[in-house]
Order: C-alpha cells, then structure tokens, then sequence
C-alpha cells in the first residue's frame, strides 16, 4: 500500500500495484517491479542455497546468538541474527554446489574482544559434557570474573543445548548438562566468554566434536 504525505497531493511512499514509490535524492520517484523471466544462473542457485542453509543453522541457535552477538548488534544498530549471519554466511559453507554442506568447525556463535578459552577440553560424563580450561590463581579482574559459555548443538535432531552464564573464567571447569535420551548422538561442540556485567564477549571456539558414527547428511 502507497502512502500519499501530506494529502492526496502530497510525496507518495511505498508499493502501490507493481509500482514502488520512494524517496532518492530528496526527489519523490517510482519504479517497476515484477516477477524476472530469466532462469537462475548457478552462482545464484548457490548463493540460494548457502543462505538458506545457514539461516537454518542460526534460527536453530538463535537462544544462543542473541547474547553472542548482542554487543556487535548495538554497536552496528542492528540485530543479533543479521550480524551473526554476516559472520558466518561466507565462512561455514563448504562443497561444491548443489552438494553444499555446514563447516561446523567454523561455526561462529559470538564475538568480541575478551580473550578465548585457552587449552580448553571437552569430555563427556555421565551427565552432559565437562569443559575444561586453563586459568590462573592470580588472573586480575575482572578477567577472572568473566562466565563461561557452553553450547552443543546436534544438528541430526536439530537440537541445541547450552549454558549462557555458566562458572568463572577463573574456576577453570564447568559441566553442560544433557538429557540422556541426546547422549551417545551425534554433537557439536562451542565455548566462550562473556563479561559479568554483559558488555563484552569472546570469539567463540570450536571445541569438536562427538559421535559422529551417528551423523546423517543434513542439507538444510
């Protein structure tokens, strides 16, 4: 629907039928618009794809990436998604098309400046997965105050798992508690950090993955 400002006689704004009326140049102008005849060209197709797949990769973690990037969003005055989208769309496609697949080892589920986990492990137990870092007794502050993050994401049930505010950078471990009926499934495994008062975050490290005999071809 085109809007007519300041009357019927006024600037017309928006779509009106297949004409589009906006604003370039301080100049009140229209255009066309109309379904293209022309068939996709393969870069195109690709390019279809890639984004389709990685938009589902990131709806799927979408709980996650909201605090993950949510700092990069306020200082670019857009959302989590779109900056988490722009991270990885580029990066995490690998294959040649129409076989195109998720590179999840450069999956990235936050940003910032503070620094990463170092000589991290991931182990399963009997209740989830131990992360494990290194730390140190004299670590000033507030690094020592920052929390740890943990995610495990199975894309085969395209389910996600995952501790925001978990223990500090300091205490060195944590464990990510999962339900018994995910255990022995096919994960994929994250970590980081994020300030405790919330204002900065780490670049999230890729710490592996697990059961991967159990793994099933995901396109999409």
């Amino acid at each position: 629907m085109a809007i007519a400002e300041n009357g019927p006689g006024g600037n017309h704004k928006g779509k009106l039928g297949n004409v589009v009326y906006y604003m370039l140049n301080g100049k009140n102008v229209s255009r066309l618009i109309g379904k293209t005849t022309k068939p996709p060209t393969l870069l195109q197709l690709e390019s279809r794809l890639a984004t389709k797949m990685c938009s589902a990769v990131l709806s799927r973690l979408k709980g996650f990436i909201n605090t993950g990037f949510s700092v990069a969003a306020i200082k670019t005055k857009d959302n989590a998604f779109n900056e988490a989208t722009k991270a990885n769309k580029k990066n995490i496609i690998k294959g040649i098309y129409p076989d195109l697949e998720i590179a999840y080892d450069r999956l990235q589920v936050s940003t910032g400046p503070l620094m990463p986990a170092q000589n991290w492990l991931v182990t399963p137990t009997e209740i989830g997965l131990q992360y494990s870092w290194d730390t140190d007794p004299e670590m000033p502050w507030p690094e020592a105050t920052d929390q740890v993050m943990m995610l495990a994401y199975f894309p085969t049930e395209e389910k996600v798992y995952f501790n925001l505010f978990g223990n500090s950078r300091l205490s060195g471990s944590d464990v990510l508690e999962i339900p018994p009926s995910m255990q022995g499934k096919y994960i994929e495994t994250y970590i980081s950090f994020i300030a405790a008062n919330r204002k900065q975050l780490a670049d999230s490290t890729y710490t592996g993955y697990f059961n991967p005999e159990t793994a099933e071809t995901l396109n999409s």
